[in-house]
């Protein structure tokens, strides 16, 4: 484990991990939640509290730095008041992490943003304010609520509902690439994930596969955006872009094909009952997970990943940069380098542990 039971009970007591993020290989990002107990969450449901409204906070964790030590390698900005954040990266125009609030309130979609990394950590003006800011302006930034947040070539990329792309240019800059995609005419599924986007990837700024909807894939070559002829209209709702130069895109119950362009290989077929939610390439295969586990693609071939229990009980999100694979959910965290898997918290460990101390009157 590398955290102390006394920091691990200020920090962690009956939490969990919301999403994850690689800053660097020495600074890991979390999103941690609280886990309510069966007496809150009556109280919660009674008094009529929107649960995305939990406390929240963002999580920084410091490895393999001197002045970094054990009892000083973790901190926490806490949010207050804020829905779901989704969590991201970023190397230009400064090494930082960017959380940013996957509002899906209309008409506002505030979208607040906090950023934390190289210099002091600051909360950002909203998205919803950047409509006058950005690249062309009087474009706004967002359709509808952010769903993943991405580096493609260091900078930190966005997407979400409405089939929105957009990009983080500096402090209070942020640029739109959803001006030139349609809208679906249904509205019905107006700035909902149901008109795309749910994740994005791309080797390269102008070489962006978007996918969400029921079937709905795009393609930016850095200039325009094509609709790509999919295979299939059922929900979409994750994409990676492989080293070995092939497109992966998952969706209900797992579904999965590979491909490229306009061709496109069904490789599974509805094997699991909750659908990947992320998907990243590191070392030779695809890492795919959700909250019912890890599992790998290689050589087109989808099957439960081959890691120790504990690692694999830290199922849910997947984030990888900096030669490092990161996997964190509601049980933990832990980490890939060089081959080799690291614990970094187990929380059933940490919670047993305590109840122990607790016990004995520690």
């Amino acid at each position: 484990m590398l955290i102390a039971l006394e920091e691990y009970k200020r920090l962690f007591r009956r939490a969990f991990f919301r999403d994850c993020a690689v800053r660097s290989r020495n600074a890991f990002m979390f999103i941690r939640e609280t886990s309510l107990t069966d007496a809150e969450l009556a109280e919660e449901e009674e008094g009529g509290y929107n649960p995305d409204l939990r406390p929240k906070g963002i999580i920084t964790y410091i490895r393999g730095v001197a002045e970094f030590q054990p009892g000083n390698q973790w901190f926490i900005s806490p949010q207050y008041g804020w829905e779901t954040i989704v969590l991201g990266s970023a190397l230009k125009p400064l090494n930082q992490s960017v959380s940013v609030e996957r509002t899906a309130v209309f008409p506002s979609m505030d979208h607040r943003v906090y950023v934390t990394g190289s210099g002091p950590a600051y909360q950002d003006e909203s998205l919803a304010s950047m409509s006058d800011k950005t690249a062309k302006a009087g474009i706004a930034v967002t359709r509808g609520a952010v769903t993943r947040l991405k580096q493609l070539d260091g900078w930190l990329y966005g997407c979400g509902g409405g089939r929105t792309l957009f990009k983080r240019l500096d402090k209070g800059t942020w640029e739109s690439f959803s001006q030139d995609i349609p809208r679906v005419p249904d509205e019905r599924h107006a700035g909902s994930s149901e008109e795309g986007f749910e994740d994005f990837d791309g080797w390269s700024e102008s070489d962006i596969y978007a996918v969400g909807g029921y079937g709905d894939v795009w393609h930016f070559d850095g200039k325009g955006w094509r609709q790509i002829p999919f295979p299939t209209d059922e929900p979409l709702k994750s994409v990676c872009c492989g080293g070995d130069g092939q497109v992966y895109i998952s969706g209900y119950e797992g579904v999965t094909f590979v491909g490229r362009g306009d061709r496109w290989k069904k490789i599974f077929d509805r094997g699991i009952s909750l659908g990947f939610r992320d998907m990243v390439w590191y070392e030779d295969r695809v890492w795919c997970t959700s909250d019912y586990g890890l599992w790998t693609i290689h050589e087109e071939r989808v099957g439960v990943a081959d890691v120790p229990p504990t690692v694999a009980a830290c199922a849910g999100h997947l984030s990888v940069g900096d030669g490092v694979l990161l996997l964190a959910g509601y049980s933990g965290a832990a980490f890939r380098e060089h081959g080799a898997w690291q614990q970094i918290v187990s929380f059933h460990t940490m919670e047993t542990l305590l109840d122990i101390q607790e016990s004995e009157g520690g």
